[in-house]
C-alpha cells in the first residue's frame, strides 16, 4: 500500500455521558457521517445532565467546510435516547433518522416514540427541516429502544428504514424515488439481533445484525453475576445476514448465520458492509473467542484468548470468500500485559470505498491505534498503521450505504481515549 498521510485531526464537539445505555457511537450499524463534495456533515448528541431517565439527549447537525466545523442546527427538545443516523440523497438532501419521545412528561422519560425522518437542505442549513413519517405494515408500539437502521440507494433515491419491535424482529419500510413508502414488512432472526447494517442497491436489500440477548447459559450467567454483581448481562456472539434480490417484489430470505463464538462465550462486533456492483455483500467484523478473562479461567482453562478482524464476501446467502485480516493472542507471559484487562482488542472498524472501486478496511488495534489495508481487489500484505496523534477507538466512515460521495481521502469521526470528546480525522 502507498504511503498514508494524516491531513487533519480536530475536535468536533464535546459531550456528557447520558448514562442511558446509548453513547454517541451506539448506533454503529448506521453511521452518523456523510460527505458531499468538499463538505462533511456529522450528527452528534447533546445531553441535558439535569434530566433523569432515558430520553435526555437531542440531535445536533454539524458541518465542516473550509472554515472548519460549525453547528448548523439542533433539536428543540431533549427527547432522544439513541444517537441519530445520517444519510444523503440527491438534490442536496441530508436525511436524519430520529426517534423522539412522544410525551416529554412520561415517567422515566421513556415510552412511546415516533420514529421519522428530518430532511435538511445542504444548500441552506439554517432552513428548518421537513418531516417525513414512514408507513409501516401495521401499528407498532415503538419505544426509545429503537435499534433502528437506515440505508439508502443514492442513485435511485431510495431509503430503507428499520425499527425493532421488542424481541420479535424488525419492522421495515421502503421509500421510492417519489417519496412514497410503497413497501413494508417485518424481518425476523433466530434470536433478537440488533445494530443492523443496512445496504440497498438497485432494488436488492441486505441486512447484517448481531445477536443481542440475555446470557442463555445458566451456569455462565450465574458466574458472571457473581463476578460482576450485575444481573444485566447481554451477549453478542452470533452474526446474522439476510437479503432480498428485489425489495419491491420479494420478502427477505430466512437469515443465515455468518459466524458464531457461542461455544466459548465469545464476542462478535459487526463493523460494516459494502455491496459490490455484482450484488455480493462484503462484511467486516471483529471477534474474540472468550469475551471475559474470568470466564476463560473458570470454564475454558488453558485456552488462549484470541481476537481477530474478519472479512467475508456473501453471495446468494453463501460465504464465497473469507479472510482473517488481523489476529491478536493475549500474551500472559508478559507481566504488564497480564495485569491489564484484555477487553475487546479490536473495537471499531469500517470500509472505505475509493472512486476507483478499491475498498480498504480500517480497524482499531487495541492501544496501538488504527490500521488500514486493501481488501478489494485482494492484494495481500499487512495492515498499515495510521500515524494519528489522537487515535480513534470507535469511529464512523462515510460510505455508499449512507449516500456519501467517494473520495480518495478517508474521513473518520469518533471517540478516542479522551472522555467526552468527539473527534474528526482525515487521512489520504
Amino acid at each position: 500500500m502507498s504511503e498514508v498521510k494524516v491531513e487533519v485531526e480536530e475536535v468536533v464537539t464535546r459531550y456528557v455521558d447520558a448514562n442511558n445505555g446509548a453513547g454517541p457511537m451506539w448506533c454503529y450499524g448506521s453511521p452518523v457521517i456523510v460527505r458531499e463534495g468538499g463538505r462533511v456533515f456529522v450528527s452528534a448528541p447533546e445531553t441535558d445532565p439535569a434530566l433523569d431517565g432515558l430520553c435526555k439527549t437531542r440531535w445536533q447537525l454539524f458541518c465542516r467546510d473550509e472554515g472548519g466545523w460549525q453547528l448548523a442546527q439542533r433539536g428543540a427538545h431533549y427527547d432522544e435516547r439513541e444517537p441519530c443516523s445520517l444519510v444523503r440523497l440527491p438534490g442536496g438532501r441530508l436525511v436524519l433518522s430520529v426517534n423522539p419521545l412522544a410525551d416529554l412528561n412520561a415517567p422515566g422519560r421513556k415510552g412511546r416514540c415516533t420514529p421519522h425522518l428530518l430532511i435538511f437542505n445542504a444548500g441552506d442549513l439554517k432552513r428548518p427541516p421537513s418531516q417525513v413519517a414512514p408507513v409501516w405494515d401495521k401499528e407498532y408500539a415503538f419505544t426509545e429502544h429503537s435499534y433502528r437502521g437506515i440505508g439508502v440507494d443514492f442513485g435511485n433515491e431510495e431509503v430503507l428504514l428499520l425499527n425493532i419491535d421488542g424481541h420479535e424482529g424488525y419492522a421495515w419500510s421502503w421509500m421510492d424515488r417519489t417519496g412514497r413508502w410503497v413497501k413494508q414488512g417485518k424481518v425476523r432472526f433466530p434470536i433478537r439481533a440488533c445494530y443492523p447494517q443496512v445496504g440497498l442497491r438497485n432494488g436488492a436489500a441486505h441486512l447484517l445484525a448481531i445477536g443481542d440477548i440475555v446470557e442463555a447459559n445458566e451456569a455462565w450467567r450465574a458466574f458472571k453475576e457473581e463476578k460482576t454483581g450485575r444481573k444485566w448481562d447481554y451477549d453478542f456472539r452470533r452474526l446474522f445476514y439476510t437479503w432480498t434480490e428485489d425489495i419491491r417484489r420479494a420478502d427477505f430470505y430466512e437469515s443465515v448465520e455468518v459466524d458464531s463464538r457461542e461455544e466459548t462465550a465469545g464476542h462478535i462486533r459487526n463493523l460494516d458492509m459494502w455491496l459490490d456492483p455484482d450484488g455480493a455483500a462484503h462484511v467486516l467484523y471483529a471477534t474474540k473467542n472468550i469475551w471475559h478473562d474470568f470466564m476463560r479461567d473458570r470454564f475454558f482453562p488453558g485456552t488462549p484468548i484470541a481476537s481477530t478482524v474478519e472479512y467475508r464476501v456473501i453471495r446468494g446467502g453463501k460465504v464465497i470468500e473469507e479472510r482473517t485480516l488481523a489476529t491478536h493472542v493475549k500474551d500472559e507471559s508478559t507481566p504488564e500485559r497480564a495485569a491489564r484487562p484484555s477487553g475487546i482488542f479490536y473495537r471499531g472498524g469500517a470500509f472505505h470505498v475509493a472512486p476507483d472501486g478499491r475498498v480498504r478496511a480500517l480497524f482499531t488495534a487495541g492501544d496501538t491505534g488504527t490500521c488500514v489495508m486493501q481488501v478489494h481487489p485482494w492484494v495481500g500484505g499487512q495492515p498499515v498503521r495510521l500515524n494519528l496523534q489522537h487515535p480513534l477507538h470507535n469511529f464512523f466512515v462515510p460510505g455508499p450505504r449512507q449516500g456519501s460521495e467517494a473520495t480518495e481521502a478517508i474521513d473518520m469521526f469518533g471517540t478516542g481515549p479522551e472522555p467526552g470528546v468527539l473527534r474528526y480525522a482525515r487521512v489520504r
